[in-house]
């Protein structure tokens, strides 16, 4: 009568009882959830630790656990514990596992459970497998403690991100949005916070779109200096450094009047030579600029803008407007034919 019917096999059966010593000890001693993984997606871990507080919350907070049952993996013994042997197989998924993975034994006479973290770096591997040592003193039912341990910190993420949000929104709404360098960063030829503000600019879509054009840079620490940010080595030699840093700088830089942030990076990578003299008082200062490498300078640059438009999906005439935008910003005369 048993042929052709499924087996449910003694290996079976001994890691159903172990999986059931075990979701009781996490249920009935700490009161967390035990999640049983499906035997056809059980690659080594029989299911999931959830982590819930006293007050009944559910964290989020997760261990992943190996089960086994059975008087033989009591039966190898050191000096410190018990010896576990693992499959090779095994390892390397064990190892690439994203939360904190426990090897438990379970003892089929007395139901005791002893426990020990899988840690890589802590195993014997040979050719046949690997092995660790389980610790006789570490039993399951009082690591509680122990195990919160190897948890990364609560974090009320909804609280922590509000502040975040609100920033967010008060930068879609703001007409402009002016970002200041110090001269500390430009004489370190530092752009981590350059780079850290336009990735945040970049964190959604919907952001990015809003953010287009809205960008002002502004350097301090050169006020009291009566050259123009372009006749300053520091300034010059920093401005092609941030320009990498940020290829998609025309997207989001501001073109709209009044500004002077596009032309002062594009300044700072070409030649000038004032007309008159530099000591001028006239209102309006004349400068004579070499065009060929202002225009080296957004071919260098387009790429980046071409990038941002495609990632938002806006048409070809959409990035020709801004495009035309940061041309008259320099002062070229683009196609009137949008």
């Amino acid at each position: 009568m048993t042929n052709g019917f499924p087996q449910f096999t003694a290996n079976a059966r001994k890691g159903e009882r172990g999986v059931d010593v075990v979701s009781r000890v996490i249920h009935e001693e700490f009161n967390w959830l035990f999640k049983r993984n499906h035997q056809e997606h059980d690659f080594g871990i029989d299911g999931q630790i959830e982590v819930v507080t006293e007050d009944g919350t559910v964290t989020g907070q997760m261990l992943a656990v190996q089960i086994k049952y059975g008087k033989s993996f009591f039966s190898e013994k050191n000096k410190w514990g018990y010896v576990y042997r693992g499959e090779l197989k095994h390892f390397n998924y064990l190892s690439n596992y994203p939360v904190p993975t426990l090897i438990v034994i379970c003892h089929p006479d007395d139901g005791m459970c002893y426990w020990t973290r899988f840690v890589p770096e802590q195993a014997e591997v040979g050719a046949a497998g690997w092995k660790l040592t389980i610790p006789f003193e570490n039993h399951l039912d009082s690591a509680k403690s122990q195990l919160e341990a190897f948890l990364p910190q609560l974090q009320d993420n909804l609280s922590d991100l509000k502040e975040y949000w609100e920033e967010n929104r008060l930068i879609v709404e703001a007409s402009y949005v002016h970002f200041i360098i110090d001269r500390s960063e430009v004489l370190a030829k530092d752009t981590t916070r350059p780079r850290a503000f336009f990735d945040r600019l970049r964190s959604t879509k919907e952001l990015a779109y809003h953010c287009q054009g809205k960008v002002e840079v502004s350097f301090h620490g050169y006020e009291n200096d009566r050259r123009e940010l372009f006749e300053i080595g520091e300034v010059r030699d920093y401005v092609p450094v941030l320009c990498r840093v940020l290829p998609e700088l025309l997207f989001f830089v501001r073109t709209q009047q009044p500004t002077h942030a596009l032309r002062a990076l594009a300044l700072c990578q070409t030649r000038v030579k004032w007309l008159n003299g530099r000591s001028t008082r006239t209102l309006t200062k004349k400068v004579e600029i070499t065009t060929r490498e202002i225009g080296n300078f957004l071919m260098f640059m387009w790429p980046g803008l071409n990038e941002m438009t495609e990632w938002l999906g806006m048409s070809i005439e959409e990035n020709k407007v801004i495009s035309f935008d940061v041309m008259r910003c320099l002062g070229f005369d683009p196609p009137h034919d949008t």
